[in-house]
């Protein structure tokens, strides 16, 4: 108690130096003056008097500055000769620093690697000003917090009704096929439709001309566009008059009013913004907008959110068609809402890293315990000749420290080496914000303080217990062993059953993502997946400018591809299925409201043959369903389930976008199996099949974006050279786009519970790994303490199968009780893993029972090796050596 009370003192005095300098100078003074005063009754003048006082009151200040750097100076010498010491310690003992500074530099660089992460992800603000302020609007039900986007007549009734944001805006990406075209090429870029106040929401403006105007975003503006820095360097060579001249986008020709600041990026990297053009007396629906609003100075959010919940009862009122039941307005951080998909999944993963830092510094100080006991004598020798406890203290916390930094350079490296690989290992568009994950000062910090915390936590430990321990009986010669082998063996045992215990949490959350991963490649996506290239080739420009041109294009092109060596067959449709959607809502015969929305697909008569779908009822297309005859649909089970759960769907008819997108009515003409859209993950959507001859000129855009499946007799892609030269001689100037297997698209599918899976197996092997080197080190130092005990028993006729059950089972019994207590634990934390699980439960019983019997073999084969060196322990040499 007196060392921490002198400590205390210490570090107080560091860190108020200055007031105790003041102090000290106030007291100093005091005492000069009454001296002074005192020297003045004795018969000195004033001068004699004001003399010597300014000379003792220098004499005190030299005698403190002296003193300070002579402390000063001492500590920092003591801590380089403990460095040193502890320098020399660890190339003394090889096998020991490598396996501690290994175990430090996994759990550090794991926990580096993943905090860099949830930093750029979750805790880094925006790179807005002020972007705290920045809220998202959207829709929200009971059921959640947070819905969907909003439409357009709702948007701009907030935008004319709020008095919360300063401004808000709304936006769209443009479609994947937006490209800019000068006659010789075309490039496709990507694009963004916002309105006018999107820049005043970021607080971020064009460093080149101008933003949108509200002129510019009306239903009657111009088309201009903004460019960003990267499309003005890279198409434009930088130029300056690029300020009022057109580019040609879309097919279009777009007047260029502004250019972004270099590095400004809105969810990616953005080539082109273009105004919405806003329409006031909008009734479109479709809930396709983003928006986003910037709050003024002293609202909060939870007063935004209850003023966009009162503006919908009054929304409610003006438009009650365009209202579901329950729904409201609901408002959310836009850093929180745009990063809530994962948010789960890196707190977790952040859990597991840390659960690995904890096994290795649970590991590391076991290894320092056995050390400290075979340095029990040492100790004991430096207290006796006057060493004391607190020097000694700090010289074992100084081997923690430095052990524990060099562990950490190693972990940083590691971390930078985990986080590359964790950027390839990323799925696309998985993490948002993806792009920002880099090292900055709070992993630093990071890094810092857990090295820290974890050269202390395990530097104190042997501390701890060796000062503790008995002078007298540490001094004679073979009587520490018993002893060593009590209390340190003991608190050893305990950190081995806290190693096995995170270790099987660990262990199962990895287990339980395996179930989840085999479980959603197990589902069958309703078509074949194996031998089928996709691709696109996304015709634009004057060329085809009509539905019926394009639709021409692609069956030349159909009868180009079928010709090619091992192909089998080819077919288009607009939208490949485990790829994007496209919805549109339906109305049924008689009906005057729509009954919901349904995937709208346009597909050739080959189409459910290429991808080896089945017809269950009714016909399929075929090349007499022509422009000018029946209007024809075919739909899939889903939709039938849904909208005719007691009767027949053939025959029946349908509008599909009706007036504004398709006005034909249609005749069911077929009924085909269910395909995944979505994901494997979720259920199959109500889908209509459109016969692409049929295809009307609203939907020229959706039959742009369509793309070709070749059911192929070798692999996939080994052909895709020879389509792209068929496309070159169809028309040079259409450029070959997202050429992928079908596998691939199916993998692509599952790729983010496979990244989840990779992640957390890695860890569980590390923190498995890490715990079976405890538990063999736990055992070979209790095999080593107990040699004359274990040669006695030998001397005295224990069989060798006698004493391999007699290691055995205490290894059995440690990695019992940390495997009880690592199920407790398990059934406390899995259970944040159920937004990540598919198909089976957070406490699955399998899993249970597989990972404790594969822990528990792991700590038998462990203990194994020690067990057989005890069993061939000479009984003469040991009780000879005792």
């Amino acid at each position: 108690m007196n060392k921490l009370l002198e400590l205390w003192r210490r570090l107080n005095f560091y860190f108020h130096r200055d007031k105790f300098d003041r102090e000290l100078e106030e007291e100093i003074k005091l005492h000069l003056e009454l001296k002074a005063e005192n020297n003045r009754m004795d018969g000195m003048s004033v001068e004699e008097a004001q003399y010597q006082t300014q000379r003792e009151f220098g004499n005190q200040l030299l005698l403190r500055e002296t003193s300070r750097e002579v402390w000063s100076f001492g500590f920092l010498e003591r801590v380089i000769q403990d460095s040193r010491y502890a320098l020399r310690m660890m190339i003394k003992t090889p096998a020991f620093t490598f396996v501690a500074i290994f175990a430090l530099a996994l759990g550090i660089g794991a926990n580096t690697a993943i905090f860099t992460v949830v930093n750029a992800v979750l805790l880094r603000p925006l790179n807005y000003p002020e972007s705290e302020r920045l809220v998202e609007l959207g829709r929200a039900f009971p059921a959640s917090e947070f819905g969907s986007n909003l439409s357009e007549p709702k948007f701009v009734f907030l935008h004319e009704n709020n008095r919360s944001f300063e401004a808000l805006t709304a936006t769209q990406e443009m479609s994947s096929n937006t490209f800019l075209s000068d006659g010789s090429g075309t490039e496709f870029i990507r694009g963004m439709i916002v309105s006018a106040d999107f820049f005043r929401v970021l607080g971020v403006y064009p460093a080149r001309g101008r933003g949108f105007t509200d002129v510019e975003d009306s239903s009657s503006g111009d088309q201009v566009a903004i460019i960003s820095d990267g499309l003005w360097r890279r198409d434009f060579g930088a130029n300056e008059a690029i300020i009022g001249r057109t580019i040609p986008l879309n097919g279009g020709s777009y007047r260029v009013v502004g250019v972004m600041p270099s590095g400004f990026e809105y969810l990616g990297n953005q080539d082109v913004f273009v105004p919405m053009q806003m329409n006031p007396a909008s009734k479109n629906e479709g809930h396709n907008w983003t928006v986003i609003g910037r709050l003024k100075q002293g609202v909060s959010e939870e007063h935004a959110r209850a003023e966009a919940a009162s503006l919908f009862e009054k929304f409610r009122a003006a438009f009650p068609k365009q209202a579901q039941v329950n729904e409201t307005f609901g408002a959310r951080n836009w850093r929180v809402n745009m990063t809530g998909s994962v948010r789960d999944l890196l707190w977790i993963l952040l859990g597991a890293v840390v659960f690995v830092l904890l096994i290795a510094c649970a590991n590391v100080a076991s290894l320092q315990l056995t050390r400290a006991a075979a340095r029990q004598k040492e100790i004991a020798i430096r207290m006796s000749i006057g060493g004391g406890r607190w020097r000694l203290i700090c010289q074992l916390l100084t081997e923690g420290l430095v052990l524990a930094f060099i562990g950490a350079t190693g972990g940083l490296l590691l971390g930078v080496w985990g986080l590359n690989a964790i950027r390839k290992l990323l799925p696309e568009d998985l993490i948002p914000r993806a792009n920002e994950i880099s090292l900055d000062w709070r992993v630093l910090i990071f890094c810092l303080a857990a090295t820290i915390i974890t050269g202390t936590v395990f530097g104190l430990a042997p501390a701890w217990h060796m000062l503790r321990a008995d002078l007298n009986s540490s001094l004679k010669e073979g009587a520490n062993k018993t002893a060593a082998a009590g209390t340190s063996g003991r608190l050893r045992s305990c950190l081995v059953v806290a190693e096995i215990a995170l270790a099987l949490a660990l262990t199962v959350g990895a287990g339980l993502l395996l179930r989840t991963f085999t479980n959603l490649r197990s589902i069958e996506p309703g078509f074949s997946t194996d031998h089928l290239l996709t691709f696109a080739i996304s015709p634009q420009g004057k060329n085809y400018d009509k539905a019926e041109k394009i639709n021409e294009l692609y069956i030349r092109a159909l009868e180009r591809f079928q010709t090619l060596p091992g192909v089998e067959s080819a077919a288009l449709t607009s939208k490949l299925p485990l790829d994007s959607q496209f919805n549109l809502p339906f109305r049924l015969a008689g009906q005057t409201e729509f009954a919901g929305a349904v995937q709208y697909r346009l597909i050739t008569p080959e189409y459910f043959r290429v991808m080896k779908m089945s017809v269950r009822q009714g016909r399929e297309f075929t090349a007499d369903d022509a422009r000018n005859s029946e209007a024809i649909a075919i739909v899939n089970e889903a939709f039938v389930r849904r909208n005719f759960p007691n009767g027949s769907a053939l025959d029946q008819q349908l509008c599909v976008g009706c007036d504004k997108f398709d006005p034909a009515m249609r005749r069911i003409v077929g009924i085909v199996n269910d395909t995944k859209q979505r994901g494997l993950d979720s259920p199959s959507p109500s889908a209509v099949y459109i016969p692409i001859a049929q295809t009307p000129e609203e939907a020229k855009g959706i039959l742009r974006q369509a793309s070709f499946a070749l059911r192929t007799t070798a692999e996939p892609l080994a052909i895709s050279n020879a389509v792209q030269n068929e496309v070159e001689r169809l028309d040079p100037t259409l450029p070959l786009r997202n050429v992928r297997s079908m596998e691939q698209l199916a993998n692509r599918s599952v790729a983010s519970q496979r990244f989840n899976l990779s992640l957390l197996s890695l860890f569980a092997g590390i923190g498995l790994l890490l715990s079976v080197i405890g538990i063999y080190g736990v055992m070979a130092y209790n095999v080593s303490q107990r040699t004359h005990e274990i040669g006695l028993r030998m001397a005295l006729g224990a069989q060798t199968r006698q004493v391999l059950s007699l290691v055995l089972k205490q290894g059995v019994l440690l990695a019992g009780v940390g495997i009880l207590l690592g199920l407790v634990i398990t059934f406390a934390l899995t259970r944040v893993m159920k937004s990540l699980l598919f198909g089976i439960s957070a406490t699955d019983p399998l899993t249970l029972t597989v990972v404790a019997l594969l822990l528990m073999v792991a700590a038998i084969l462990a203990c194994y090796l020690p067990a057989r060196v005890a069993t061939k322990v000479d009984p003469l040499i040991a009780l000879r050596h005792e």
